[in-house]
């Protein structure tokens, strides 16, 4: 990918939006200089899942121009939901005026895997039904280099985990705050880790080999990789050794540390970087 280099760990301020925007090869200043859209283009979508048994919600961004806009499918990290993002103020301004087609699903706290425990907690099946559903349902681009799957925190985990089970529907994946190199038990440093929900993902030692998104990595080459974290976050080295394994593997990605902790406020900030991404990799990809 044009503008995508192995390894180099770049520190970004929050206050410098058009820094972050630059990673992806794209700048923001003609989305950013639009004048707020009208709230209708943002929507509910209402999926009757099969995989879970019951309806689920998702939120829908409609881009600005019509037509097959970029995709982008953001998942929420665990204790939050499908609103999280629009309910702030600036995150929502920024996939109002990004002009793509964003989609947020509800998760709940199912790691957007199929539990090999829980029988009802098909998760990664859920994801599958939605994903068919809006592309019956909106019209989107076909072509997999307008597709960008991201999220943060467990939804960074869900993204990355997700986009190596389909690498054929996605042009680029972009963790942020994401568990990375997760589930692992006791190998990481104190306070570095994370509790494997037990009730999710098993009590089974094997576990990690299992969907430790670290054991997958190759299915990922060809893919723009944009991978965030935080200076003081407990998922810094988790993500740093994913960056590891992308080097040691050859595969071109962008690694990039906020200031801050495992928090929202991160989140908001690498949003642009983020909607930056999907937008460039799309006009990469399809007008080489």
């Amino acid at each position: 990918m044009s503008g995508f280099r192995t390894g180099p760990r770049l520190r970004i301020r929050p206050a410098q939006p058009r820094r972050l925007a630059a990673l992806a090869g794209l700048a923001l200043a003609s989305a950013t200089a639009m004048a707020t859209p009208p709230s209708d283009r943002v929507e509910e979508f209402a999926l009757v899942s099969a995989a879970l048994g019951r309806e689920m919600q998702a939120k829908v961004v409609r881009p600005l121009t019509a037509g097959e806009r970029p995709v982008l499918v953001l998942l929420h990290g665990r204790g939050r939901h499908r609103n999280s993002l629009l309910e702030l103020e600036d995150a929502r301004e920024a996939l109002l005026t990004a002009d793509l087609w964003v989609f947020l699903p509800d998760g709940e706290d199912g790691w957007y895997i199929d539990s090999p425990v829980d029988p009802e907690g098909r998760y990664a099946a859920y994801l599958d039904e939605f994903l068919a559903a809006i592309a019956t349902r909106y019209p989107l681009a076909q072509d997999a280099s307008s597709w960008t799957v991201a999220g943060w925190s467990m939804g960074g985990y869900g993204a990355v985990r997700f986009a190596q089970r389909h690498p054929e529907r996605f042009g680029a994946v972009a963790p942020i705050i994401g568990l990375l190199d997760f589930p692992r038990a006791k190998t990481l440093p104190a306070g570095r880790n994370y509790a494997v929900p037990v009730a999710r993902f098993g009590a089974d030692e094997e576990i990690w080999k299992r969907f430790n998104p670290l054991h997958e990595i190759e299915r990922l080459r060809g893919k723009a990789i944009l991978v965030i974290t935080a200076e003081d976050a407990f998922d810094r080295v988790m993500n740093e050794n994913f960056a590891a394994a992308l080097t040691a593997a050859g595969l071109p990605h962008q690694f990039v540390m906020l200031p801050g902790g495992h928090t929202l406020e991160v989140v908001r900030a690498a949003l642009p970087a983020v909607i930056a991404l999907a937008r460039a990799t799309a006009v990469h990809q399809t007008h080489p």
